[in-house]
């Protein structure tokens, strides 16, 4: 099994949390995206990380592998309480579950668009697109606030909304596209979980 990925990537760092939850043996390939090496690009045409290849089988976008190496064999599971859920819904919640993974994802989404506009020194005055980014975050943080609870998620799991939204809201933190907090509920959460060694060993660099 291989992962590509890039070291500061929130996307490859949820697959990477997974992967060290679970103890699955891999290879980890850090990709160069101005210059992807053939491997990476034959397997996935979208070009970004994270990707999966484990055998014939190539994957990409985070959530789709996540859900794969949750039916994979695992190794040696990480020793943490809770532990992580073994599956990305729960079917009696399926839609639930599914909504609320699927306003992480885009919180995530706009907050990354949000970063690449202010990298390149647009300010919100000036551009009404990332007025717009803004908006939705604030609206989506609001949003997911009202439906977790200072324990996660599930209460008494670690669930995979739980390590998309901590890797969400630390990616936040580090980039700083806009701010999270003044949410108590998602602030508990993340003081709550960062401290696993899924979050301590693959921490974003300088």
């Amino acid at each position: 099994m291989r992962l590509y990925y890039a070291n500061n990537s929130p996307y490859a760092r949820k697959v990477r949390a997974v992967l060290a939850e679970r103890g699955i043996p891999h290879e980890a390939v850090v990709v160069n995206l101005d210059k992807p090496d053939a491997g990476f690009v034959k397997a996935n045409p979208n070009l970004k990380v994270p990707c999966l290849v484990d055998g014939e089988q190539a994957l990409f976008e985070s959530n789709v592998i996540i859900d794969y190496l949750l039916q994979v064999p695992g190794g040696r599971p990480a020793p943490e309480q809770p532990a992580l859920a073994r599956t990305l819904t729960r079917p009696e919640h399926h839609w639930d579950d599914l909504l609320m993974l699927t306003t992480i994802e885009l919180l995530l989404d706009s907050a990354s668009i949000a970063y690449h506009y202010q990298r390149e020194g647009i300010q919100p005055e000036q551009s009404l697109s990332l007025r717009r980014e803004l908006s939705r975050i604030q609206s989506e943080l609001d949003w997911i606030e009202a439906r977790v609870t200072p324990e996660g998620y599930i209460p008494g799991t670690f669930s995979i909304q739980d390590l998309n939204l901590v890797v969400t809201l630390l990616w936040m933190d580090f980039r700083k596209p806009a701010s999270w907090h003044g949410h108590p509920n998602l602030e508990a959460l993340v003081r709550r979980h960062e401290v696993r060694a899924s979050f301590q060993t693959t921490k974003p660099g300088p």
